[in-house]
C-alpha cells in the first residue's frame, strides 16, 4: 500500500537501473493509455491526473496526451576502424546515466570518449608536469569491457566483464553514476566503481566521441591509461539504443548528418568467411573481422589493407640514422611495436624510444646476433632476448607488445615474456630513433650503431618509415639511405704490404663477433692478429686467394678454411663474418658460405698486446705460432669493421700507423665493363681508369650508385625556385632533363622551367591521372609526350629522361620503353630547298634568312628566367620525394643544399641527408654533354608520337687526339655565331662551381632586331615568290629522284648497350663542323 511518502513512476524514473528489482535502465518509449492505479481505498487515474496538471503530478521530460508514432532507433556499423560520429557535450556535474547495445567479433575498439578542460598538476611520483583532464571512456580490450573514469584525483580502469563479448552477440551496457559512485552493468550484471579522491564533479567539455576519434587529434587530450586511444584501435561493429540522461540519440540521424564515412545505418552479419577468398597477399596473414578481413603484414615487407604495397627500405653504414621527433612528449602505457631488419653485423640499434628529460626508453638492439628488449620506466632497465645467430644477412622479424606490466618480445618464431616489478608502467618518450641513438645524457651504456637495412618500422600503427619519405610528417630528421644499397662503411685502404695499424686489445674472453669487409687484387696478407697469455693468439688472414680463420685458446692451435667458389682476390667487396658462441663453437662465413667447427677444452680467449690490422711489425713475421701462413701484410681496402660490437675508426683509434694508409677505396685502375656504371650511366673510358657520367642518372657518385641530392615534399605543398640573372637567361635549341622521384600523388607539377615574362615558352614535367609526361611550348602550339603505358604514382622510386632538340623530343621512365614525337610533314626549309633553282639569285638569300629566322622562332627555348620545382605555384603541388635534378648542366637540387643565393625555397620541404662532396661526385659531374646518350632522331613524313625499345649509349671511349664536340650542337643555322654550352646558361655566382651543360645556347644580340625588321620588310614579296615558286613545282612532272638515306636521321653513332666499350673514334669539333654544314640538315615545322 502507498504511503505519503511512497512515489509512483510511470514511463520511467530518473534512475531506473537503479529502483530494486529493475531488470532494465531505459525509460519508457511508446504509448500509454488510461493508466489507473486502484486498490481497496484509492483509486488514482494517473493518465488523466497528468493532464489536468494535479498537484500530485510531476511531470519530466517531454510527453504528449495523444499517440503518435515514435521514430524507430535504428542501429548503426562501423565499417573501418577510422569511423567515428561526435555528439554533443555530456552535461553531467554529479549525476548522469549512459546505456547502449553493442555487437562485434572483433577484440579491440575505442567505443566512447569525451574529456574535461585542461589543467596542470604534479604527478609527485615522476616529478615532472603532466597535462591532466577530467574524462570519460568506454573501451573494448582484449575482448573485454572497461570503463574509464577521472575525476581529477587518478583515473580508475573497470573491467566490466569476466567473459569475452566479442562474439557477435548483442550486449546491453548501462553506466550509472551519482558523484563518485556508480556501477556499470552488462547484460544486467553490475559492476560497482567508485571513482579517486574527494571530488563529486565530471567536469566535461566538448564532443563525446562514439565509435572512434578524429585523425587529426591536435585539440584532444589522450589518456595513458586509455590504451586503444594509444594504440589507434578504433571499434568496428555495431552500436543501437544510445540514452544518455534517459534520453534517446538518433545515431543514425546524426550519422547521416555528419556525413561520417565508413558508417552504415543497419547492422548486419554477413555469412560466410572473410578469409575463404585469400584476399591477403604477398604471405600476409588474414584474420576474421566484423564484416571484413584483417591482413597482419607484419614479416612481408608490405603494408596496405591487402598487403599489396611494398614498404620503404632504409639502408644504414653506421653514421646513419633516422630520428622522428615528436610533436609533444608522448606517453604511454601500452605499446604495439614491429619492424623488420637484415645485417651481417651481431651488434647495433634497431629502435629505440628516448626521452630528453629522463631515463625512460623502449629500445629494440642487435646484441650478440640476438634481439635485446629492454624497457625502463624510471625504475632501472628490465631485459629480454629473443632471436640467435641473426646477423645472417636474412630478413627477421621483430615483434613488441606492452600492455602495463606485462611485455612480450616476438622474433620471428622465437617468443620471451616479461613481467615488470614495481608500480610503474607510464612510458615517456620525445623521439623515435633507429640506427644511432642521439639523445645519451641518460643513457649509461650507449649501444653500437646499426649497419644494415631496416623495414616496415611500425609504432601503435604509424608506420614511420613510409610517413617519412612520402612526406606525410614533417618531423623526421634522417640521413639513411631509402632502398637496399650495397653498405660499405667508413673503408680505408692500405696501399702497400708494408702498411699496417694497431688498436687496443680485442676483447673476446668468453664470446666473440667479428666483421668487415675486404677488397684486394692480392691473393696473400695479414688481416688481424692479436696474441695474448701463454699460446692464446687470433688470427686472420688470406692466403692464396681464401680466408683462413687460426686460433689458439690454450689447446694448441686451430685452423678453419673459408669456403667460396673462387679465389677471393677479384677486386670486389666480400663479407667475413667471425663468432665464437659460449659453448665454444667457431664459425667463419665468407659472403653467404659458413664453416663451423665446435672445440673442447679451454673455453676463453685471454689476449693482451695490440690487435693488429693489415699487417704486422717488424721482426714479428719470424715468430708468428704455427698453422698461420701469411708472411706479408694485406693490400688492399678493409671495410666495416666490427669488433665485438665496437666500430672503431681505424685511422683516428690507431695507436700506431706505418706505410700508406688512407681513408676510402678507390682501388687499382680498370677499364670499363658491362657493369662499370650504374643506374644506365655512361662509362668513360680515359687513360688509365674510367669515369661515370651520372648526369642523366638522378644518382651521383663515382659509379652512380649513390643518391642524389634528395628533397621531401610534404602535404601543404613546397616550391623551390632557381632564377637565372637577367644577363645570363639561356635560350637552348635541346635540352636535357633527369629527376628521380616516388610519390603517391595522381595529379602535380615536378619541374617547370618558364622564359622570360612576356615570351610564354615553358617546358613541364608533370603527372597527370597517376602518369608522367612533359608538355613544352617553344613556338604557338603545346607538344605533350606521356608515359601512357603504366602509373608512376606507386610510391617506387623512378627516374625520368627527357630530351628535346628542336621540336623532337624523347621521354623514358627507369628502362621502359622510350617515347618519341617528331614534327610531321615538310618544313618551310625543304620546300625552299625544293623550289630553291625558281627563286631568283637576288631574292634567294632573304628568304633563306627569313625561313631560318622562322625556323628558329619554333626551335629555339627563348630566354629562360625560372626553373620551380614543386608545383605549388601553380596549384598542382607534388607531395613526396625528388632527387638528383639535372637540367643542362644545372644541378638545382645541389645548388639548393649549398645555399645558392638565386635560389629560394617556400613551404614544405626539406633536404634528406647531405649534399654529395665534391670529392665523391667530381669525376662523375663534371663530364661534357658529348659523352652522354642522345636519343634524338629526326625525319620527315612521320606521324607524330611513337614508341621503341630502349637504347642508351653508357661507354665512350677517347683517344689522346679527340677534340669532343657537343652531340646537341647544330650545325645548320649559319646565324650561330657558336656553339655554347654554359656561357649563358648557368649562374656565375662566387664559389658556385659550374657544370658544364648539353644545351645548345643562342646570344641575344642587338643585330638580330635589325635583321628582323629588314625581313620583315621584304615577308610580303618573299612569301609571293616561294608560292609562284611552290606552284610551279607541284605542276611538274614527277621525275627520279635519288634519296640519300644518311640525311633523314640524326643520330648519334655511340649509342652502345651499357658497359660495351666504343672503339670508333669521334670526330672533332672543327671537322665535323665543316663537313656537316651542308650535308646533315634538320627540318622542322
Amino acid at each position: 500500500m502507498l504511503g505519503s511518502d511512497d512515489f509512483f513512476y510511470v514511463g520511467g524514473s530518473p534512475s531506473t537501473a537503479d529502483l530494486p528489482g529493475s531488470p532494465v535502465s531505459n525509460n519508457f518509449m511508446g504509448c500509454l493509455k488510461e493508466v489507473v492505479y486502484k486498490n481497496n481505498d484509492i483509486r488514482l487515474e494517473l493518465s488523466r491526473l497528468a493532464r489536468i496538471v494535479d498537484p500530485k503530478m510531476k511531470i519530466q521530460g517531454e510527453v504528449s496526451y495523444k499517440c503518435e508514432n515514435v521514430a524507430t532507433l535504428d542501429p548503426i556499423s562501423f565499417e573501418t576502424p577510422e569511423a567515428y560520429i561526435s555528439l554533443p557535450k555530456w552535461n553531467t556535474k554529479r549525476m548522469g546515466s549512459i546505456s547502449f547495445d553493442f555487437r562485434t567479433t572483433e577484440p579491440n575498439g575505442l567505443i566512447l570518449f569525451t574529456h574535461g578542460k585542461p589543467q596542470e598538476r604534479k604527478d609527485a611520483a615522476r616529478s615532472q608536469k603532466n597535462t591532466k583532464v577530467d574524462f570519460f571512456a568506454v573501451e573494448l580490450l582484449d575482448g573485454s569491457l572497461y570503463l574509464l573514469l577521472d575525476m581529477g584525483s587518478g583515473t580508475i580502469k573497470v573491467k566490466a566483464t569476466q567473459t569475452k563479448v566479442n562474439d557477435g552477440a548483442w550486449y546491453h551496457v548501462d553506466i550509472q553514476r551519482d558523484g563518485r559512485s556508480g556501477t556499470i552493468s552488462v547484460n544486467s550484471r553490475r559492476t560497482p566503481f567508485t571513482a579517486s579522491g574527494e571530488s563529486e564533479i565530471l567536469d566535461l567539455e566538448g564532443d563525446m566521441y562514439l565509435g572512434g576519434l578524429p585523425v587529426d587529434r591536435t585539440n584532444l587530450i589522450l589518456p595513458t591509461e586509455l590504451w586503444t586511444a594509444m594504440l589507434n584501435y578504433g571499434y568496428v561493429g555495431c552500436i543501437r539504443d544510445l540514452f544518455i540522461d534517459g534520453r534517446s540519440k538518433d545515431i543514425r540521424q546524426i550519422a547521416e548528418a555528419q556525413n561520417g564515412a565508413g558508417i552504415k545505418p543497419s547492422c548486419n552479419k554477413q555469412t560466410g568467411k572473410q578469409c575463404e577468398s585469400y584476399p591477403c597477399k604477398n604471405r600476409g596473414v588474414c584474420k576474421e573481422g566484423w564484416n571484413r578481413f584483417i591482413c597482419d603484414c607484419t614479416g612481408t615487407g608490405y603494408w596496405s589493407r591487402t598487403c599489396e604495397r611494398e614498404a620503404s627500405i632504409l639502408s644504414y653504414d653506421g653514421s646513419m640514422y633516422m630520428k622522428v621527433v615528436m610533436p609533444n612528449i608522448m606517453h604511454t602505457e601500452a605499446e604495439d611495436v614491429s619492424l623488420r631488419f637484415r645485417s651481417q653485423r651481431a651488434y647495433g640499434l634497431l629502435m629505440a624510444t628516448t626521452s630528453r628529460d629522463s631515463a625512460d626508453t623502449l629500445r629494440l638492439e642487435l646484441d650478440g646476433g640476438r634481439v635485446k628488449l629492454t624497457v625502463n620506466l624510471g625504475k632501472g632497465p628490465e631485459t629480454l632476448y629473443a632471436g640467435q645467430k641473426l646477423n645472417d644477412n636474412e630478413w627477421h622479424t621483430v615483434r613488441v607488445v606492452r600492455r602495463g606490466k606485462t611485455y612480450k618480445l616476438t622474433v620471428d618464431d622465437d617468443v620471451a615474456e616479461g613481467q615488470m616489478v614495481g608500480d610503474h608502467t607510464r612510458l615517456e618518450f620525445h623521439n623515435i630513433e633507429t640506427g644511432i641513438m642521439t639523445e645519451r645524457r641518460f643513457v649509461s651504456s650507449i649501444p653500437s650503431s646499426f649497419i644494415g637495412h631496416l623495414q616496415s618500422l611500425r609504432f601503435n600503427g604509424m608506420l614511420y618509415i613510409d610517413l617519412c619519405k612520402n612526406g606525410d610528417i614533417d618531423y623526421c630528421e634522417l640521413n639513411a639511405r631509402f632502398g637496399i644499397r650495397s653498405i660499405i662503411a667508413d673503408p680505408v685502404t692500405f696501399k702497400s704490404k708494408s702498411s699496417y695499424l694497431s688498436l687496443a686489445t680485442l676483447q673476446a674472453y668468453t664470446s666473440m663477433h667479428l666483421f668487415f669487409q675486404f677488397k684486394t687484387t692480392s691473393p696473400d696478407g695479414f688481416i688481424l692478429f692479436n696474441s695474448g697469455d701463454g699460446n692464446d693468439f687470433i688470427a686472420v688472414e688470406l692466403v692464396k686467394g681464401y680466408i683462413h680463420y687460426v686460433f689458439d685458446l690454450g689447446n694448441g692451435p686451430n685452423l678453419i678454411k673459408g669456403k667460396s667458389e673462387r679465389a677471393l682476390n677479384d677486386n670486389q667487396w666480400h663479407n667475413v663474418a667471425i663468432t665464437r658462441d659460449n659453448s665454444n663453437t667457431h664459425t667463419l662465413k665468407v659472403d653467404a658460405i659458413a664453416t663451423s667447427q665446435s672445440i673442447n677444452g679451454a673455453k676463453n680467449l685471454d689476449l693482451k698486446g695490440d690487435l693488429f690490422i693489415a699487417g704486422l711489425g717488424p721482426g714479428m713475421y719470424g715468430n708468428l705460432p704455427k698453422l698461420v701462413a701469411s708472411r706479408e701484410g694485406f693490400q688492399g681496402c678493409l671495410a666495416s669493421v666490427d669488433l665485438n660490437g665496437r666500430l672503431p675508426d681505424l685511422l683516428n683509434d690507431a695507436l700506431f700507423r706505418s706505410g700508406q694508409i688512407e681513408r676510402g677505396c678507390e682501388g687499382p685502375s680498370t677499364t670499363c665493363q658491362e657493369d662499370s656504371c650504374a643506374n644506365m650511366g655512361i662509362c668513360i673510358q680515359q687513360w688509365e681508369n674510367y669515369t661515370c657520367d651520372c648526369s642523366m642518372t638522378s644518382y651521383t657518385g663515382t659509379q652512380c650508385n649513390d643518391p642524389g641530392t634528395t628533397y621531401i615534399f610534404g602535404k601543404g605543398g613546397g616550391l623551390i625556385t632557381f632564377k637565372w640573372p637577367a644577363n645570363e637567361r639561356p635560350s637552348t635549341r635541346t635540352d636535357r632533363l633527369t629527376v628521380g622521384f616516388s610519390t603517391s600523388l595522381k595529379d602535380g607539377i615536378l619541374v617547370r622551367i618558364d622564359s622570360a615574362p612576356g615570351l610564354g615558352d615553358y617546358l613541364m614535367l608533370h603527372i597527370q591521372q597517376g602518369k608522367i609526361g612533359v608538355t613544352f611550348n617553344i613556338g604557338t602550339v603545346d607538344i605533350s609526350v606521356q608515359e601512357t603505358s603504366t602509373p608512376v604514382n606507386d610510391g617506387k622510386y623512378h627516374v625520368v629522361r627527357f630530351t628535346r632538340n628542336g621540336g623532337n623530343a624523347t621521354l623514358q621512365v627507369d628502362n621502359w620503353s622510350i617515347n618519341e614525337h617528331f614534327p610531321t610533314g615538310n618544313s618551310d626549309i625543304e620546300l625552299y630547298q625544293m623550289s630553291k633553282k625558281k627563286i631568283p639569285f637576288k631574292y634567294a638569300r632573304p628568304v633563306e634568312e627569313w625561313l631560318q629566322e622562322k625556323g628558329r622562332q619554333l626551335t629555339i627555348f627563348n630566354t629562360q628566367a625560372t626553373v620551380a620545382i614543386g608545383g605549388s605555384d601553380r596549384g598542382r603541388p607534388f607531395q613526396g620525394q625528388l632527387s638528383g635534378l639535372y637540367y643542362n648542366g644545372l644541378k638545382v637540387l645541389n645548388m639548393a643544399a649549398d645555399g645558392n643565393p638565386n635560389i629560394k625555397i617556400n613551404g614544405s620541404v626539406r633536404l634528406v641527408g647531405d649534399v654529395p662532396s665534391v670529392a665523391g661526385s667530381a669525376r662523375t659531374t663534371a663530364m661534357s654533354p658529348e659523352m652522354s646518350t642522345t636519343f634524338i632522331e629526326t625525319t620527315t613524313m612521320m606521324s607524330t608520337t611513337t614508341t621503341r625499345k630502349h637504347r642508351s649509349s653508357s661507354t665512350v671511349q677517347h683517344t689522346a687526339d679527340d677534340i669532343v664536340s657537343s652531340a646537341e650542337c647544330s650545325s645548320d643555322d649559319e646565324d650561330l655565331e657558336e656553339c655554347e654550352t654554359s656561357h649563358a646558361a648557368l649562374p656565375t655566382e662566387p664559389g658556385v662551381r659550374r657544370v658544364p651543360g648539353p644545351s645548345e645556347v643562342v646570344r641575344e644580340s642587338s643585330s638580330t632586331t635589325g635583321m628582323v625588321i629588314g625581313i620583315v620588310a621584304a615577308a610580303a614579296l618573299c612569301i609571293l615568290i616561294l608560292l609562284y615558286a611552290m606552284y610551279k613545282y607541284r605542276n611538274r612532272d614527277e621525275g627520279s629522284y635519288q634519296v640519300d638515306e644518311s640525311r633523314n636521321y640524326i643520330t648519334n653513332s655511340a649509342v652502345q648497350s651499357n658497359g660495351a666499350v666504343m672503339k670508333e673514334k669521334q670526330q672533332s669539333l672543327k671537322g665535323s663542323n665543316k663537313k656537316q654544314k651542308n650535308k646533315d640538315k634538320e627540318y622542322y615545322v
